[in-house]
């Protein structure tokens, strides 16, 4: 239903555009002047460009979703009940960073440092550093569920792609992908972050090697009414 030809060249295009979405935002990073405390971050909130990665970063989950679908559409072809899983691991990732990326959008780049700005005393200031810290605080535990899910939905998808000669490139790009959300979880919640500057550097080009593959592939890939039926071995 969801893995026609059409279908899967638009998926195709959806991934390379989070591959343009995901550079932009080192791009805009590397231009934004350091900050050297809490109030200083943020009132960078506003900036027009931090602006535009926010919401270009957020909009990108709608089209991630739409990538997700097709892929499980795939999946679906060969092993439902995997593809439901799959899929259901896919919808909460997807649906939490959107709902995340609102609020640090519309609370905590625009609200807050109007709040910040207007506020009378040193104490309201010190209410609204704290409401944005805290954020930060709810938003990296929410980033468990969220990265695990999206690690047991890419781990699914790997295991469950046999059949197609393009379907090596999927699963190297949902096994790499799987790999590095585990190291990034067990470094982050496990032994306590010691290499997030090491993550920093290659967190782009781990985009890159994942979804540019991923494109090929769904842009490659013989549809299924094309293909003929794939049976298992």
């Amino acid at each position: 239903m969801f893995d026609s030809r059409t279908q899967q060249r638009a998926a195709a295009l959806v991934a390379l555009a989070y591959v343009g979405i995901q550079s932009f935002q080192w791009f805009v990073f590397s231009r934004l002047p350091e900050t050297s405390d809490a109030a200083a971050a943020l009132l960078q909130g506003p900036h027009p460009l931090n602006i535009a990665r926010a919401l270009t970063m957020l909009f990108s989950f709608v089209g991630l979703a739409y990538l997700f679908l097709v892929t499980c559409g795939i999946v679906a072809r060969r092993s439902p009940a995997t593809a439901v899983a799959a899929g259901l691991g896919f919808l909460v990732f997807c649906v939490m960073e959107l709902q995340l990326r609102s609020v640090e959008l519309f609370h905590v780049f625009l609200a807050l440092p109007q709040q910040y700005l207007a506020a009378a005393t040193a104490a309201q200031q010190s209410q609204v550093l704290h409401d944005a810290a805290q954020f930060q605080a709810i938003q990296h535990a929410l980033y468990f569920p969220l990265g695990l899910s999206w690690l047991l939905a890419s781990a699914l998808v790997c295991f469950a792609l046999r059949g197609s000669r393009f379907d090596g490139l999927a699963r190297w790009a949902f096994g790499l992908n799987a790999l590095r959300l585990l190291l990034r979880m067990l470094d982050v919640y496990v032994f306590g972050p010691h290499f997030d500057a090491l993550y920093s550097t290659l967190y782009l080009p781990l985009v890159w090697l994942s979804f540019v593959p991923l494109a090929i592939w769904l842009w490659r890939r013989e549809p299924a009414a094309q293909a003929g039926p794939q049976r298992a071995p």
